[in-house]
């Protein structure tokens, strides 16, 4: 998210504050996030007369690593930034992006090695600098039209297995071992690993605001087509049992599940399905519920706004965006229609930006669309920098300074 000049000025006039004496703490905490070493900010004749209020909205428009650097300047940013409430706010404004892992032909300058933070008695640095070329974490950004790849120097998963409020589910390339981790702080954690099959497998991350607690969720195929299911609570680091779906209701684990409406959500990998399959969050019971429409091979769920959607191809230049916003009672509503000339059948849908007024699909080798709601038009993407292809998968992404540990009180 880029720091923009208009709500500073906004809140400037508000103030009866100079432009200058506005932007002060903006540009401070920007030289701190780029400087190599820790520039002379005072708090004193320039920034003391800076009501908190306004502190608080200059500085949420500062991008999370920028905010993760700059809250070491001095005691009162570092309970400002880590507060429940600010860390909340950044979150609930800031702008969706794709993450995905890409190998990259050279080592990215001071990589940050995920083994050498779980395992530091292995390594001298968990920055290396001497460490043959691994899967980096990337991040990709679409606006007006425009794909931006921004790229970390994280490396060392294996694969992302899911997303949630900015933090990762991720598969650690060392053993194989399963990991949570903040990007922007760069805060993670190594989970045990729970049942370990030959066969097919799904992974669900979601976060419980009944339990206030984040969950792993692990479904698993074994050889006589038995699904079954366990769940581990960042809280505890332990894993239980519960009853997995009938037996049938999902063959193969192809598509990852989306979290919405309190439940985690599986669409059967298979064509004219007219189900999908829901585990509840908080009481971990599985159920079925009925699609508007029989679904196709590029059809997929979408969380739109908290909600569920799914997204269905039904001629080659016509999509349906219907909304479901529960599972007690509630019907199926169809929210939007996409209608081009050109043929988007293939056209598979990622995820919504913009905070929902836009689309993305990923199309053929590595290309995106993104339709805008608003003004109902479909668009390719240009690239400034085409991303090597690769296999895994794009998965909706906030950057922001969430953490599953308690904060306050609230676990964000």
């Amino acid at each position: 998210m880029r720091a923009s000049k208009d709500p500073l000025m906004r809140e400037s006039k508000r103030y009866k504050l100079s432009q200058k004496d506005a932007g002060f703490l903006l540009r401070a905490v920007q030289e701190r996030a780029s400087a190599n070493k820790k520039p002379e900010i005072k708090w004193g004749n320039q920034a003391a007369h800076l009501p908190y209020d306004l502190i608080f909205k200059i500085l949420l428009l500062l991008p999370a690593e920028s905010l993760h650097r700059s809250s070491f300047v001095c005691k009162a940013w570092f309970n400002l930034i880590n507060s429940p409430d600010f860390i909340e706010a950044h979150m609930g404004q800031s702008e969706t992006v794709l993450i995905f892992l890409q190998s990259v032909p050279e080592r990215r300058p001071k990589t940050f090695s995920i083994e050498a933070k779980l395992a530091p008695s292995k390594h001298d640095s968990i920055f290396l600098t001497n460490e043959a070329p691994k899967p980096y974490i990337n991040f990709l950004e679409v606006e007006d039209g425009m794909g931006k790849v921004s790229e970390s120097n994280i490396s060392g998963c294996k694969d992302i297995l899911a997303t949630c409020n900015g933090l990762i589910l991720a598969k650690c390339e060392l053993n194989r071992g399963l990991l949570v981790m903040n990007p922007a702080t760069r805060k993670l954690v190594g989970l045990p690993l729970g049942t370990i099959v030959p066969r097919d497998e799904s992974y669900g991350f979601v976060f419980s605001h009944l339990t206030r607690e984040y969950k792993v969720v692990h479904l698993f195929r074994d050889e006589s087509g038995y699904i079954g299911c366990e769940i581990l609570s960042l809280n505890r680091k332990s894993w239980w049992a519960v009853d997995g779906p009938s037996l049938g209701l999902l063959r193969r684990f192809i598509y990852k599940p989306v979290s919405a409406i309190g439940a985690l959500h599986w669409l059967p990998a298979k064509h004219d399905c007219n189900y999908l399959v829901s585990m509840g969050i908080d009481d971990e019971k599985f159920q079925t519920k009925t699609l508007p429409v029989s679904s196709s091979i590029s059809d997929r769920l979408v969380e739109v706004g908290g909600f569920l959607s799914f997204v269905t191809h039904v001629t080659r230049n016509r999509i349906e965006a219907w909304i479901l916003k529960g599972l007690e009672g509630e019907d199926w509503v169809k929210q939007h229609i996409i209608t081009t000339d050109d043929r988007i059948v293939d056209l598979i849908p990622l995820s919504t930006l913009r905070h929902g007024r836009e689309m993305v699909f990923k199309g053929y080798r590595d290309s995106f669309y993104a339709y805008d709601f608003e003004a109902q038009a479909m668009r390719k993407v240009e690239m400034e920098k085409r991303p090597v292809q690769h296999n895994g998968s794009y998965l909706p992404h906030v950057n922001c300074l969430a953490s599953w540990e308690s904060l306050g009180g609230a676990l964000w």
